[in-house]
């Protein structure tokens, strides 16, 4: 992600918080995904930026150098967006920070997605992984039903994240009012919504390992597109083995 296109998300930040009359904007850094723990970073900024851990109060709460962080910048304060500009540098070309505004406090804010974590599936409780950038729109478009893409568009008027491209995108929220929170139901997922998640961590795991000679002639989100295209298509006709699915997706790839 080059130096213009933070540029540019930022402007885009900028510009949207503005179409619905904020100055605040809120982020979930993904400490797992960068090269170094970010709460040292964040406590030394001043004025002091709100942020907490939404591993909180989860099985995960220890691990607080690896947790989810959420962070609330005033794009008025001059450093804090220095920080913000500072911080999506560092994160460049790394699937690290999702961006929303949101008209919610901030800690009924961090409550509510702290507690969008968990998701059941088959009785047992685990992670979903909505903070991943490269997750989001996946989860919105293919994986949840309404009732649960509502979970995750509740809270926030707008979700903002880079793509595979590091090209700056925008998925508008429900923006519902704070009070919407009692509503909250801990998200059920089936086998099925389980294996559609599975294609896209299969899809970025065969095109990581792919030669340059293949990646020629198409850009990275188009390579995921197609990689993930193929790796539900291997589900469908029920393909379960790596060697199986990574065939066909190298096959799609040469077709295309």
């Amino acid at each position: 992600m080059h130096d213009s296109l933070v540029t540019q998300w930022i402007d885009l930040l900028e510009a949207a918080c503005a179409e619905v009359s904020t100055q605040y904007l809120d982020l979930i850094i993904d400490q797992a995904a960068g090269e170094r723990p970010l709460i040292p970073v964040i406590k030394a900024v001043h004025p002091p930026l709100p942020w907490r851990s939404l591993f909180r109060g989860l099985p995960e709460e220890s691990a607080e150098e690896l947790a989810p962080l959420l962070v609330r910048v005033d794009l008025q304060h001059p450093i804090q967006r220095a920080w913000l500009q500072g911080l999506l540098n560092e994160a460049a070309g790394k699937p690290q920070v999702l961006a929303l505004a949101s008209t919610w406090s901030f800690d009924a804010l961090a409550n509510y997605l702290g507690r969008c974590l968990e998701a059941r599936n088959g009785g047992q409780v685990g992670l979903l992984r909505y903070y991943d950038p490269r997750l989001l729109q996946l989860l919105i478009r293919d994986v949840l039903a309404p009732e649960q893409r509502r979970q995750l568009l509740r809270p926030a008027v707008f979700w903002s994240w880079p793509d595979h491209d590091s090209l700056p995108q925008r998925l508008l929220g429900l923006g519902e009012q704070e009070e919407s929170a009692a509503e909250f139901e801990l998200i059920e997922l089936s086998d099925r919504q389980i294996d559609t998640l599975m294609c896209a961590s299969d899809a970025t795991r065969v095109i990581a390992k792919l030669d340059a000679a293949v990646r020629v002639g198409r850009t990275a989100q188009q390579h995921f597109q197609l990689g993930y295209a193929a790796m539900r298509e291997a589900s469908a006709a029920n393909l379960l083995t790596d060697e199986q699915r990574d065939a066909l997706l190298r096959q799609r790839l040469a077709q295309a």
